[in-house]
């Protein structure tokens, strides 16, 4: 199977948690970071800071999937920002699920959402786009997570 290409849109520590989840999934080809221009050149675990913001709307043309890899820092405002702006130029936002966390069939989960290392999400939860369930979290059944909330254990 053809991996997809994805772009990353956040290039600090958040962004190194996802590359690895990424990867323990063969899905998707990783083609590099999105970030502050003054990065551009740099790399992250051997992936390249390739362009900044301002460059998205002309990278869409090429690639069709964006994750925000942005983490929640102090506030979810630049992760909501970011997601609104990439998904307003027509990038498409994956569900990222690890491939040893474990995701009922009876669970629902919002596009940009990632599913960290071993987390555990139960029959019947609900998960709300662009959400972080970090590594080892634990959602039991009936649980709703909002849009953007993030949750960080």
């Amino acid at each position: 199977m053809k991996k997809k290409k994805i772009l990353l849109v956040g290039g600090g520590g958040h962004c190194k948690s996802c590359i690895e989840v990424i990867e323990s999934t063969n899905e998707f080809e990783i083609v590099g970071i999105i970030d502050l221009e003054s990065k551009i050149g740099e790399n992250i675990l051997g992936y390249k800071f390739i362009a900044c913001d301002d460059d998205l709307p002309k990278l869409r043309d090429k690639y069709d999937y964006a994750l925000i890899t942005v983490g929640h820092i102090k506030s979810g405002d630049l992760r909501r920002k970011l997601f609104n702006f990439v998904k307003d130029i027509g990038f498409r936002l994956p569900v990222i699920i690890s491939s040893t966390a474990y995701v009922s069939r009876n669970s629902s989960i919002g596009e940009g959402s990632v599913i960290m290392h071993q987390a555990m999400i139960n029959a019947d939860v609900v998960i709300g786009e662009n959400n972080i369930i970090n590594t080892k979290a634990l959602l039991e059944h009936d649980v709703i997570i909002a849009i953007f909330l993030q949750m960080l254990f």
